[in-house]
């Protein structure tokens, strides 16, 4: 089982001796301005709510989240985190056969491992090619659709390329998928940056497709574990039916019920994360050996060229004694030894990263 990810900069500090506070973390993808200001007085207002049982049916932030995106309460069931619902999927649905278009989130292979009926349990590869840009082949994918499989994972941006699957190519899959009986679960956790893009409204008339979406990389609220399930009312009734109770704390549904009524916050979040990706995506071209991919999400693939004589492993503790923490990709399946992930942070975070990747060459 793959348990990498970005993020453990407890590990790292203890490991190098750095304050976790001395590393500037571009291996996890969170909004640079943290946690909505409206968000952060709430939650300090609601601490008493910890001495009572957190609603199980999550009823107000559903009902906040349904008025959020145009849809139907019953079309919207909430978790701890979209991971509760990658690992629900395997159990609920009996998948047996499963494809992944990859590079792809690790846990969805975890969750198809560790599941009730793993040892049955045969997971199959879609893969993009490097040369591809990573860009999905639409019509290899739907042959592969015919090959037997029950379930179908795409994460839309992908993660970790950020290429964006255009609507007009979801549609085929769809139809595809709903042919030939196919599962088809779309991650997406970073849609929220290109919001318009999101798959969302076709839930309405397909009993197949089943939308993951979390509230850690654009809320900013990775430590409270807020996500949710988009999906046929049917299909949302049928998770319902086996989810544990009060996987959601009181906190967590407080700070994303007022997160996604921040309407300045949603906006200036998107706007920067545009403007400031462009710029990062500029001064790594400037670097000779980075070349970046176009991401559509708060976060970038970069390729290091074989000329630098230097690998995304080694680049990655280059970079911490100058306190800065990048993530390696090859923990992402098939995804080659000399690409990494950054975030995009903070104006000042950035120009420090383009600064020690000036120096490590």
């Amino acid at each position: 089982m793959n348990q990498s990810h970005g993020g453990n900069i407890y590990e790292i500090s203890e490991r190098y001796g750095l304050q976790p506070s001395a590393i500037i973390d571009f291996s996890v993808s969170i909004n640079p301005f943290g946690l909505s200001k409206k968000a952060e007085r709430k939650l300090k207002q609601s601490l008493a709510d910890v001495l009572h049982y957190p609603d199980p049916k999550c009823s107000e932030l559903k009902r906040t989240l349904a008025q959020y995106h145009g849809l139907a309460e019953e079309q919207i069931l909430v978790g701890a985190g979209s991971t509760e619902f990658i690992y629900a999927i395997p159990r609920v649905l009996s998948v047996k056969r499963p494809l992944i278009v990859t590079p792809a989130f690790s846990e969805y292979e975890n969750a198809l491992e560790c599941s009730p009926g793993r040892i049955n349990v045969s997971i199959h590869y879609l893969e993009t090619k490097e040369e591809d840009g990573f860009e999905l082949c639409v019509e290899s994918l739907l042959f592969a659709l015919t090959q037997g499989y029950d379930a179908l994972y795409l994460g839309n941006p992908n993660n970790p390329t950020g290429i964006l699957t255009e609507k007009e190519d979801l549609l085929k899959i769809l139809a595809q998928a709903e042919r030939e009986k196919v599962w088809f679960i779309l991650d997406e956790a970073f849609i929220d940056f290109v919001e318009e893009e999101s798959f969302k409204r076709e839930v309405i008339s397909s009993s197949r497709l089943i939308i993951l979406r979390s509230l850690t990389n654009f809320f900013a609220l990775p430590g409270l574990r807020v996500g949710y399930l988009i999906a046929h009312p049917e299909t949302i009734q049928h998770f319902s039916r086996n989810k544990e109770p009060w996987t959601v704390n009181a906190l967590a549904q407080i700070a994303a019920r007022v997160s996604l009524q921040d309407a300045k916050y949603i906006r200036r979040t998107k706007e920067w994360i545009k403007l400031e990706r462009n710029r990062l995506t500029q001064g790594l071209r400037a670097i000779p050996g980075f070349i970046p991919y176009p991401g559509k999400a708060n976060y970038l693939l970069v390729e290091i060229h074989p000329n630098l004589r230097l690998d995304a492993a080694e680049l990655r503790e280059k970079l911490i004694s100058y306190g800065i923490l990048i993530r390696d990709c090859r923990s992402f399946h098939h995804i080659g030894p000399y690409f990494f992930r950054v975030a995009v942070r903070g104006r000042r975070e950035n120009n420090a990263l383009l600064k020690a990747l000036r120096r490590v060459r």
